[in-house]
């Protein structure tokens, strides 16, 4: 008889000041198929139990004779149509002239209506998603195509790992059998209803097996077998890449990956919210692949990149495939089951830290970059740039573009993110400061300041005559000096 696969579980240990997970198999539940697990509640009774598991397959089942590979295949497919559908339904809400074609101006008019605010970074994002060719507008077969629905193994996939005589069919019979099985596992007490304590027993093992269950499958290159596999993952980096990644309005972060001398090759996923240089140094000969991803986009791929290794042996993945995480939690669980599911194999060491300036790899400690230690580039304005380190202590690193392997398009900044980039406005006489705590734009600028949403928000006054600089303002306040208008989340006067 075939075993059912076991359920992920993440073991803590401390590494280096910060959290850092290894896999195990989970073998202490008293059921340990997902399939048959994720489906018992508190309350839970043994009769709706087995029917609900039962009317699943008979569901999927064309041909009454049980649940074979077939129907596990047009069932996918058919969630797969579903998904498309929804994409397609989204994007033609934009659609305001029905041409079956959604473009920039569309959205930014819809948007506005819906929230009374409308900035590039939300457009950009939705039209990066879908827009392939990257012609500024987006198709049905665009949208369309544009749902990530990674073909991830669905709940009969799990049930038709099931199949107890490996006749690659699973009988309704067969999982009756086997659903009654693992409920008496569970029912202790022989009542046919499972108790809060009885499920407090398994509940930890349920949270596995839903997390594992909903995590997506990517496209990633096939591990080999001596190679360790190794997860890290960021929220952003302790420093700006003077080289972004993905276009002016992006805030690309730099984190640096010492690789630690050894002879077993290594297989990287490193994973950011933010878009990201991971920069290499070390025994970088040990790296077998390096595979990078981010949930910022641009045009619908991770508007991340690395350098110090050959464009052989790295790989831009899909948007959030695998999942950003910062720390061990659902996050991590999700990531390292997407590994799982990918690859084949659970990670040798998954760690994460919400910032950092470098990781070494394999072992995952970290460093942290220190307060007030980033040198003031020279030109910046020096009062500016202590508010700027604040929210990037390893300060500006300098990144050529030319080096760096990606797929977006990497360029250097016109003017760099928020607080840094008013710091090299101010220096270069651009931008002046106005006695309430305002910045008037005095002369002309190549680019808005990205990122200068939240805490990063400040008021700019463009003065007269001064045309008002192409970017997003995210929330802060634009206030134009001739006409006395101003737009903006959270405008406040220049008086």
């Amino acid at each position: 008889m075939k075993t059912a696969a076991s359920v992920t579980a993440i073991a803590i240990v401390c590494a280096g000041g910060f959290a850092f997970a290894t896999l195990t198999p989970q073998t202490d539940a008293p059921v340990s198929s997902p399939v048959l697990l994720e489906q018992l509640r508190p309350g839970s009774v043994l009769e709706q139990y087995v029917a609900q598991m039962v009317g699943r397959l008979r569901q999927a089942d064309r041909q009454g004779d049980g649940l074979d590979r077939d129907d596990v295949k047009l069932d996918l497919a058919a969630a797969r149509a579903q998904a498309r559908a929804s994409s397609v339904a989204e994007f033609l809400r934009y659609d305001l002239d029905g041409n079956l074609e959604v473009t920039r101006s569309e959205v930014e008019q819809v948007m506005k209506r819906d929230d009374d605010i409308s900035t590039a970074n939300q457009v950009n994002r939705l039209l990066n998603r879908a827009d392939a060719n990257g012609d500024g507008k987006v198709t049905v077969v665009e949208a369309a195509a544009s749902n990530r629905m990674f073909g991830s193994r669905n709940q009969l996939d799990g049930m038709l790992d099931l199949d107890p005589d490996g006749d690659g069919k699973l009988t309704p019979q067969e999982l009756t059998a086997l659903a009654e099985h693992a409920f008496a596992k569970v029912d202790t007490d022989g009542d046919q209803k499972i108790s809060q304590g009885e499920y407090a027993v398994i509940a930890p093992s349920v949270r596995e097996a839903q997390v594992a269950s909903s995590a997506p499958v990517c496209d990633l290159p096939v591990l080999s077998g001596e190679a360790k596999l190794i997860a890290f993952g960021a929220y952003e980096g302790d420093a700006i890449s003077s080289a972004v990644i993905g276009g002016p309005d992006e805030e690309t972060n730099i984190i640096d990956v010492a690789i630690e001398p050894g002879s077993q090759p290594l297989y990287l996923v490193l994973t950011s919210y933010e878009s990201m240089v991971w920069r290499f140094t070390g025994a970088t000969s040990r790296v077998a692949r390096a595979v990078v991803t981010s949930l910022g986009t641009e045009a619908g791929i991770s508007a991340s990149g690395v350098v110090g290794l050959s464009a052989r042996k790295v790989t831009i993945g899909d948007p959030d495939c695998p999942r950003y995480f910062y720390k061990t939690d659902s996050q991590s669980t999700v990531a390292a089951a997407t590994l799982h599911r990918s690859l084949g194999r659970v990670p040798d060491g998954i760690s994460g830290s919400y910032s950092v300036q470098r990781v070494s790899l394999p072992s995952g400690q970290i460093v942290r970059a220190e307060r007030n230690s980033a040198p003031l580039p020279q030109g910046f304005d020096a009062q500016m740039w202590r508010e700027a380190v604040r929210f990037w202590p390893g300060g500006l690193v300098a990144v050529n573009p030319r080096s760096v392997v990606a797929k977006g398009p990497v360029e250097a900044y016109k003017v760099l993110p928020s607080q840094m980039g008013l710091s090299q406005l101010l220096g270069s006489g651009a931008i002046e400061r106005k006695s309430n705590g305002a910045l008037r734009i005095v002369r002309p600028i190549a680019h808005m300041p990205p990122s200068m949403g939240g805490a990063h928000s400040v008021t700019l006054i463009v003065a007269s005559g001064v045309p008002v600089p192409l970017g997003d303002p995210v929330h802060s306040c634009i206030i134009t000096e001739s006409s006395g208008q101003s737009r903006g989340a959270a405008c406040r006067g220049s008086d």
